[in-house]
């Protein structure tokens, strides 16, 4: 019988070669039996054990039961058992394929939006794609069956860098430069709102129109967070207005809520001043806009507070229905007027009932050191988890949720044991497997520390399903449902 390794101290086992190698503390985290190369050996190794585990007890408590051996109950029985119908989400997730992608030299890890445009065709869509200088628009078409032309490109087949720099795309510079944190699309409208780490007070926010659209009163307009609330306000996310809001977008900012009104189009604060003595929300970095209330906004930020406000409702205690989320807040989505989904950092994504929520939040004390950002200790009790979600504290990561389908797509602190993208079944919580996206979107060491800023599930075509746009590295990739790849 084999012994057990040993733990030597400065050593480490490697169970697939039966050796000891001995740990090289002063080399780069990338060289083999590296600190930072053992650690994550370890983890996968206690990974793989923790799921060997699991299948072995599960196959224990599998069992024939003895009423199937009963001649007339156990003939019924047996006639009916078999595999149940495939549901949708899993259906969706298996039949995702890759059909083209639209390469961006100058961008990594690109943030981008997109508008189906059924009136010049039904195939055809505007990408809008932002970078640390302004915006670039480019004219698409999704149907593999049409080829390029000189007002559209055709994202089903490779593209070249001159065909997506071309000059007939228009494009939008911001004055100042800085880091894209937002990107909104205004449907009714066309228009679109990018919001960025300007690092001045006149800007943070641009508002583009729709590209055949350049008349006169619906040219770019520039905006800033002013000087009101100090010289150093960030504007973090923005969220575009329903059919039936009176304002175009929403903007959560360090010092709290702006909105810009779709009339005049005068953008101003909707919060007060947050200080010690009020609970007015900072540090906004998530909106949401509910559907059967124009008049209310979701917002949640860095202290895990999911606020409900009524903008009708102008005192200092105008916030309503709070939830106390486990870590700070990146998305949030509205799924019905009872149910919200929310993603947060510490790996945390949860669906909450509104009709069950704290009314006031109480200061949760700091984090322990084995959480790397803020975790509050008596957050509210989901009505579901989605518990192999993994996203530590990246505040910036692509989120989106397609609710014809019951899909949930996540970006995640990709490495060796966890993809760039995860899908989930937004009903079941579980982890959807994509064979494409596994594919092209694989776990493996994340070199240069980037990660997926943006993925859009978005309509390109009639009669069928959303396809799912990822920006990824220096491309968006789409995966749309079909029956092989193209």
């Amino acid at each position: 019988m084999d012994r057990p390794p040993l733990d030597i101290p400065g050593y480490y086992y490697d169970k697939e070669k039966k050796k000891y190698f001995k740990i090289q503390s002063g080399s780069p985290a990338s060289a083999a039996y590296s600190s930072q190369d053992v650690k994550r050996r370890k983890t996968r190794d206690e990974k793989t054990e923790a799921t060997a585990f699991a299948i072995a007890r599960q196959k224990g408590r599998i069992h024939r039961p003895k009423l199937l051996r009963e001649p007339l109950t156990g003939g019924i029985l047996a006639r009916e058992q078999g595999q149940g119908t495939l549901r949708a989400p899993d259906a969706c997730a298996r039949g995702l394929v890759a059909q083209g992608s639209v390469p961006l030299v100058t961008f990594e890890d690109p943030m981008f939006a997109i508008n189906h445009r059924p009136d010049l065709g039904p195939s055809r869509l505007n990408i809008r794609v932002a970078n640390n200088y302004g915006i670039v628009t480019l004219k698409a078409n999704a149907n593999e069956h049409t080829s390029s032309t000189e007002t559209s490109l055709n994202i089903c087949r490779d593209l070249t860098f001159h065909e997506v720099n071309s000059p007939r795309f228009p494009s939008h510079m911001f004055g100042y430069p800085g880091t894209p944190t937002s990107m909104s699309t205004h449907h009714a409208s066309g228009r679109v709102a990018v919001t960025w780490l300007a690092g001045t007070p006149d800007c943070g926010i641009i508002i583009a129109p729709q590209p055949d659209n350049y008349v006169l009163e619906w040219t770019d307009i520039l905006l800033g967070p002013g000087i009101s609330r100090g010289p150093e306000v960030s504007v973090y996310s923005s969220v575009a207005g329903n059919s039936s809001s009176d304002f175009l977008f929403a903007y959560g900012t360090s010092h709290g809520i702006m909105f810009t009104d779709i009339r005049t189009l005068n953008t101003r604060w909707v919060t007060p001043i947050p200080t010690a003595d009020n609970h007015c929300p900072k540090d906004i970095f998530a909106l949401d806009v509910p559907a059967d209330n124009p008049w209310a906004l979701l917002a949640g930020g860095r202290k895990g507070h999911l606020y409900m406000k009524d903008r009708r409702i102008q005192s200092i205690h105008q916030f309503t229905d709070v939830i106390e989320h486990r870590s700070s807040i990146t998305h949030i989505k509205q799924l019905d007027p009872h149910r919200v989904l929310v993603a947060g950092l510490n790996s945390s994504l949860c669906q909450y009932d509104l009709r069950f929520c704290k009314k006031s939040p109480q200061a949760a004390p700091p984090s322990g050191k084995h959480l790397k950002s803020f975790s509050n200790s008596t957050p509210t009790n989901p009505i579901l988890q989605y518990l192999d979600y993994f996203n530590t504290a990246t505040i910036q990561s692509g989120f989106d949720v397609d609710l014809e389908t019951g899909v949930v797509a996540a970006a995640q602190e990709w490495d060796e044991l966890h993809a760039p993208v995860q899908l989930f079944s937004l009903h079941g919580g579980h982890a959807l497997h994509s064979p494409q996206i596994a594919k092209y979107l694989p776990p493996g060491e994340n070199v240069h520390g980037g990660h997926v800023k943006c993925l859009r599930f978005a309509r390109d075509g009639e009669n069928r399903m959303k396809s799912l746009y990822v920006g990824y590295g220096h491309d968006i990739r789409r995966f749309a449902w079909a029956e092989k790849e193209e």
